[in-house]
């Protein structure tokens, strides 16, 4: 990393994996202990700097993501795949929500796993 804010950028990174290992999402397996014939899922760091309504930055985001292309169907599909909504589909349940006169509530989920 290059960026002036790297530090920041560190430190969302060390967040990241201590909110993950706290929660029980992975199990840490060294190579040498897999079984023959099977692949670590390798990943990627997503970076993002976070802004307010007004442009200041709020917070610097450090996301672990699996590289998607190595899931295998069958063997290690669902234990790595994330949905994702489509915000027409979102726009769909707010509108039956209104005209069926129901009640909404949003939550922001810290970790999306």
């Amino acid at each position: 990393m290059q960026q002036a804010d790297k530090d920041d950028f560190r430190e969302a990174m060390i967040k990241e994996v201590r909110d993950h290992e706290q929660r029980g999402h992975w199990e840490l397996v060294l190579r040498s202990d897999m079984p023959e014939g099977m692949k670590a899922i390798k990943s990627i760091w997503s970076f993002k700097r976070k802004r307010t309504p007004s442009g200041e930055l709020l917070k610097h985001k450090a996301r672990l993501c699996a590289h998607g292309g190595m899931q295998q169907w069958g063997e290690n599909y669902w234990e790595t795949y994330s949905p994702v909504v489509n915000m027409l589909t979102v726009r769909l349940l707010l509108l039956i929500c209104k005209i069926h006169g129901l009640h909404s509530k949003s939550i922001d989920f810290v970790l999306a796993f």
